[in-house]
């Protein structure tokens, strides 16, 4: 098209000119995907392809225990089956909540392959709404104010959900991963928001977590970081039905009922069920 000089041009149809006035075409580049003898096997110390064994399911990896750099990841669990599931409000977010604010990077990154430790960095840069301060919220079990990984632990320590409240665009940035598998490893199960970011709404879905956002942005105003809200509808929950936020001051009186929205198709909702795409994607081959 450039030799040619128009936008007209349709390279699988029409022909060049040459400088002798004769019609030509340029040959489409090839290339091979893979060598197209192999790849050259031999000894792994010297750098050379193993070939994978055809049936690899008796095969152990083994991780040094004292590595705090490489962790086996375990399932996450699936949905209960229940209608509905009280959570903690672990933190109500102000404000701008990048990913690398759910996550942060720098000398993080060496724990990426380590989610328990990684994960001592979850939302230490987040604003709470309730003080102002960073990596300062209420725990519940105690009364005190301590570091966000610190409660979230404390939670799922007792087997206590929890879910973040979040502003608007939650979640913008790089499609960072952790920011996601993070939360839901340390008990998370919902993030309730004005909005989101795209990309890391459906990477929540995919983690298992539910990315729900107010219907009416300004009930984000009723609730606090001390609360305690129950979700219902999960029985029902199909594309396009909303659900229900039941919210309980610290007393247990209960202060608002509010609508919430989703995104979630037919598949995402399966993703929840199953606890993570990658459970319902082992659940389809088991079957």
């Amino acid at each position: 098209m450039t030799i040619a000089g128009s936008l007209k041009f349709n390279p699988e149809r029409d022909y060049l000119v040459n400088a002798e006035g004769k019609p030509f075409k340029f040959k489409a580049p090839t290339g091979d995907e893979l060598p197209p003898n192999g790849f050259l096997t031999g000894n792994k110390d010297l750098g050379l392809y193993q070939q994978p064994p055809e049936d690899g399911s008796s095969i152990e990896i083994r991780i040094d225990s004292n590595s705090d750099r490489l962790q086996l990841l375990q399932p996450f669990d699936p949905w209960d089956g229940k209608d509905s599931v009280e959570m903690k409000v672990l933190i109500k977010v102000v404000g701008k909540c990048t990913t690398d604010d759910i996550s942060a990077a720098g000398s993080w990154l060496k724990f990426k392959g380590h989610l328990d430790n990684i994960s001592n960095n979850t939302l230490i840069t987040a604003i709470n709404a309730d003080n102002g301060g960073k990596n300062s919220v209420f725990n519940h079990l105690t009364g005190n104010y301590q570091e966000v990984p610190v409660v979230a632990r404390s939670y799922k320590k007792v087997g206590i959900s929890w879910c973040v409240i979040g502003d608007e665009n939650y979640g913008e940035g790089s499609a960072r991963e952790h920011a996601a598998m993070q939360p839901r490893y340390l008990g998370a199960r919902a993030i309730i928001c004005r909005s989101f970011a795209r990309i890391h709404e459906t990477n929540c879905k995919k983690q298992g977590l539910l990315p729900l956002v107010f219907e009416n942005s300004k009930d984000y105003d009723l609730i606090s970081g001390q609360d305690t809200v129950i979700l219902k509808g999960l029985q029902t929950l199909q594309p396009g039905k909303s659900l229900q936020l039941v919210v309980r001051d610290p007393s247990g009186k209960e202060k608002a009922t509010v609508t919430l929205i989703h995104t979630l198709n037919h598949t995402q909702i399966q993703w929840f069920k199953a606890g993570s795409a990658t459970n319902a994607i082992q659940n389809a081959k088991l079957h």
